[in-house]
């Protein structure tokens, strides 16, 4: 009898491929490409503030995240560590230019680092 009432309620609770006896699919491995995790430190005020942003938006968190520091303008305030980060930067990409003047032999990894220098050197000009 109980045994009966669980098969009814497997049937009206479950989808098909959750009832017993039903053979689970394996997860395609090459499905799951996301399994990188970044994180960071924030103050309790921070985390709320970020929070109320992320639940007003509607995304989830990694959705947020990923926009946010993918396609929003970042503002960077100059010091000694970014300018030398930026020098090495593009002296890296001096030097490749110079062996090479086709910007096609440009990783994309290359080509983006280019593209996000030109972009802090554009807005530093944009302020002044």
């Amino acid at each position: 009898m109980i045994k009966m009432i669980n098969d009814d309620l497997d049937k009206i609770y479950r989808r098909p491929t959750q009832s017993s006896g039903t053979v689970t699919k394996k997860k395609d491995e090459k499905a799951r490409h996301k399994n990188v995790i970044i994180n960071f430190r924030v103050t309790a005020s921070v985390k709320d503030l970020i929070d109320e942003r992320i639940r007003l938006s509607g995304l989830n968190k990694a959705t947020f995240f990923t926009e946010a520091c993918l396609y929003n303008k970042i503002l960077v305030k100059g010091n000694i560590k970014t300018f030398d980060v930026l020098k090495k930067q593009l002296d890296s990409i001096a030097e490749k230019i110079n062996t090479s003047c086709n910007l096609s032999d440009f990783t994309p990894e290359e080509a983006e680092s280019l593209r996000i220098i030109l972009e802090i050197f554009s807005s530093l000009y944009e302020e002044n």
